[in-house]
């Protein structure tokens, strides 16, 4: 609403914005109203968008020097995946270094769910679009070249209208980001069609003028469980799977069922699997890998309780014991990888933090009221506020300690 000077009361003084002291002034004419505010919302808009373009171009390319501490952020989040953590790093600090790739870098990611090879990605992205932190949008607007596709799989009423838009949804994505991760998801479940735009992208990507060379592909999969289990059974332990063995193994079994599959000449198979540069292993989780995961969730509970309740917890082998009984049977593979991790510390952890602030509050409440009937004088006044104040920032941090509450199944904090 414009507010005109002629509308205010005698004697009263208000400092407009030009715009309104261009709209209020009655000796201009509209052109000339017009003429003199123009200018003010072109420059406001060029600003803004000179900001928003410089905001998005940093978040839309890769970032400088993200591949010097790539492997370490992924190491830190994702547990008993080295093999393939290792490669996906070298393979994209490599890709990062040709000026002008000749092809579109291709992992192909097999594992068994929960495993971290959707995690592997989503944590790739966050470190080559420099988007660190969980309250981040990933993919999104913090991380605008990474695009995930899932759900590939439609009935058959839907599926010449979902090939246009996946094709289509893809190239418009890969003409405004160049520096692009692309997801494929559950990849060995496309129908023919939609294998056929796949390998047609990846292998012939200058086509529909749209360059992919200096994206990230990732296929990723469920397929190969049996055979990665296998290999870790006949190794002994995952160190010693060598990347030939997971590489060839994985490569041999997509191309057996490809080839059974009557969508493609034998040709196009070939053609396709020598587009993808490395097959990665994410191995079923181990007992000690799932005790790794719980080992970090508590030390980050216990840097919140420092941070928030100056309190420093600790716990024994029984409480990890109890924990890990509730993930896995033992002597299997964890079923679910490492998906019930964080259920279980919500189920158990939370319920006991819960009780223990509760009783915290309780405990202070009867202190503050213990004081006050000893000292009536002081109540409600400064002094007795700043003492309160100054006891609660000088106090030293609690010892707490988590224990296993054998009678009710269930962790308690003491």
């Amino acid at each position: 609403m414009t507010v005109c000077a002629s509308a205010l009361p005698a004697g009263a003084f208000v400092r407009l914005p030009l715009a309104e002291r261009c709209c209020c002034n009655p000796r201009l004419t509209d052109p000339q109203r017009l003429s003199m505010v123009l200018p003010v919302i072109a420059t406001t808009a060029a600003v803004t968008a000179a900001v928003s373009w410089m905001i998005m171009s940093r978040q839309a390319s890769f970032a400088p020097g993200a591949c010097s501490s790539l492997e370490r952020f992924l190491q830190s989040e994702i547990v008993g995946q080295q093999l393939a953590i290792h490669q996906m790093s070298d393979a994209i600090c490599d890709h990062l270094l040709k000026a002008q790739p000749d092809k579109p870098l291709v992992l192909s990611v097999h594992g068994p769910p929960g495993v971290g090879k959707s995690l592997s990605h989503r944590l790739l992205a966050q470190a080559m679009y420099d988007a660190p932190g969980d309250d981040l949008e990933c993919p999104g607007a913090h991380c605008p070249g990474y695009k995930v596709l899932q759900g590939m799989d439609h009935i058959n009423a839907e599926r010449a209208q979902q090939h246009w838009y996946l094709k289509n949804s893809v190239l418009t994505h890969l003409r405004k980001y160049t520096d692009s991760i692309l997801v494929i998801e559950e990849y060995d479940k496309l129908d023919c069609p939609t294998r056929a735009i796949l390998r047609q992208l990846i292998t012939s990507s200058g086509t529909a003028n749209v360059s992919m060379d200096k994206s990230v592909v990732i296929l990723e999969s469920n397929l190969g469980q049996l055979q990665l289990h296998k290999m870790l059974i006949e190794a002994g332990e995952r160190s010693k799977v060598t990347a030939e063995e997971a590489h060839n193994g994985l490569r041999n079994l997509v191309y057996n069922i490809w080839s059974q599959g009557n969508c493609e000449s034998h040709v196009d198979i070939i053609r396709m699997l020598s587009a993808i540069d490395f097959f990665l292993p994410f191995f079923p989780l181990e007992a000690s890998n799932i005790q790794e995961l719980f080992t970090k969730r508590l030390a980050e509970q216990s840097a919140a309780l420092v941070r928030n309740d100056a309190a420093n917890l600790t716990w024994s082998a029984e409480v990890m014991d109890f924990l890990l009984s509730k993930a896995y049977e033992a002597g299997c593979y964890p079923l679910e990888g490492a998906r019930p991790v964080s259920t279980i510390m919500t189920r158990y952890l939370t319920r006991a933090l819960k009780q223990w602030r509760t009783r915290q509050e309780q405990a202070e409440l009867l202190h503050k009221q213990q004081h006050k009937a000893a000292h009536p004088g002081l109540q409600g006044s400064l002094q007795r506020r700043k003492k309160a104040l100054m006891a609660k920032l000088s106090r030293p941090v609690r010892q707490v300690q988590l224990h296993v509450d054998h009678d009710n199944q269930a962790l308690k904090i003491v």
